[in-house]
């Protein structure tokens, strides 16, 4: 085995480290998610010690990230790197523009683009007009607020007075309130992460997208996310519930 080869193996080790420090990422943020809902019946105590720990519970989800953001940093100089030694190929170059704005129909899942802070969740969604809207996952969107309300009436506060359902700062939860202020019966978005409660490691929670979008969707409408998990991506039709 030549020298360049042992590099390229050696930067493929790396790269699939960092790939499963990912996924131990992505099992850390559900479970604070859902341990989230957990604590929130601290909320608006006068106890000391209580209200200590809800504020370092509240920062976790955002050291997640930026460890996230860390990882993402890494594994892109690696690659940088390993194609400037030859020890990784250049991917295939594309007769297309790298983010088509004029193809929302097509199943060709592309990068999303990069989000305002790194290591969030993020995607993007093909408006109407050909462009492409940058989504991002937490409290500071726009839909925020609308999540929020509507994850509380779907019951998924437990009864807790000012508790916030970790699944408001979702990607796809917020998109669907976008959905339901702008009149979008049928859409289609793309994320960078696979839908939670599909894989493995979160399948067993109840608060997840997987498992909820068919409530937060009204009955009929559908929402279909390309995640990166198959060509056609996950469709979630909207039923009927009680509120």
């Amino acid at each position: 085995m030549s020298a360049i080869e042992h590099l390229a193996k050696a930067l493929g080790d790396v790269l699939a480290r960092l790939g499963e420090a990912t996924q131990h990422l992505e099992t850390a943020r559900v479970t604070v998610q859902e341990s989230r809902a957990n604590l929130a019946v601290l909320d608006g105590t006068s106890d000391g010690e209580a209200q200590r720990a809800l504020a370092q519970h509240g920062m976790v989800p955002d050291q997640v990230e930026q460890v996230q953001g860390l990882l993402d940093r890494c594994a892109e100089q690696v690659r940088t790197y390993g194609l400037s030694v030859g020890a990784i190929s250049a991917p295939a170059s594309r007769t297309r523009p790298r983010y088509p704005a004029a193809e929302p129909d097509s199943h060709a899942r592309s990068v999303p683009p990069r989000p305002p802070r790194p290591g969030k969740t993020h995607g993007r969604w093909i408006d109407g007009d050909g462009n492409a809207v940058v989504l991002e996952s937490g409290r500071g969107g726009e839909y925020y607020a609308a999540t929020r309300t509507r994850a509380v009436n779907l019951g998924l506060a437990r009864g807790i007075p000012h508790a916030e359902p970790a699944i408001a700062r979702h990607v796809e939860t917020q998109f669907v309130s976008r959905m339901i202020d702008q009149d979008l019966p049928h859409a289609e978005i793309e994320i960078n992460r696979p839908v939670c409660g599909t894989t493995p490691k979160d399948r067993q929670w109840m608060e997840t997208c997987h498992r909820q979008l068919p409530r937060f969707l009204p009955a009929g409408w559908t929402l279909t996310v390309k995640d990166g998990t198959s060509p056609t991506g996950r469709t979630y039709v909207g039923r009927e519930v009680e509120e």
